[in-house]
């Protein structure tokens, strides 16, 4: 079952995410770390969660941006970045990561996006190319040099 996200399940999700990658996060999310999510759910994005018999298990976020207006093309309106997709190791391979992106395309056709991009990890780009996404390698990234 797919729902909104609630800031303190999104907090649970977000805080397992990056002891995979970095053990040394803690034991779970705090008071502070829950109002922080709830604040950063507040914005321009849509969050929602997918559960099973063992509660939320994934995580994705739809955030909107809005193109400005041009004299020549005339184009105008809105379109979509998926970020933060993230399926427990426990749930993987059980079609919830899919499932978790179909909930944001369909919401995106609903909207009328032109687009939706997202920045995939090299490990995922073949299961974001089996949803219709091309590979376009045309990104660039500015980092401030104070990281």
């Amino acid at each position: 079952m797919i729902a909104y996200g609630e800031p303190a399940e999104v907090a649970a999700l977000r805080w397992e995410w990056a002891q995979e990658w970095h053990p040394t996060a803690g034991t779970g999310p705090d008071d502070g770390f829950v109002s922080s999510v709830a604040r950063w759910m507040e914005g321009e994005r849509t969050v929602w969660t997918a559960h099973n018999t063992d509660g939320a298990v994934g995580m994705v976020c739809l955030t909107q941006f809005e193109r400005m207006p041009s004299p020549v093309a005339k184009a105008e309106g809105s379109w979509g970045y998926l970020g933060h997709l993230y399926v427990r190791p426990s749930a993987r391979r059980e079609g919830i990561g899919t499932a978790l992106v179909e909930q944001v395309l369909t919401e995106a056709a609903n909207r009328r996006y032109s687009k939706v991009v997202l920045t995939a990890s090299e490990m995922s780009v073949s299961f974001y190319v089996r949803r219709g996404f091309s590979n376009v390698r045309g990104l660039l990234l500015w980092t401030p040099k104070h990281q």
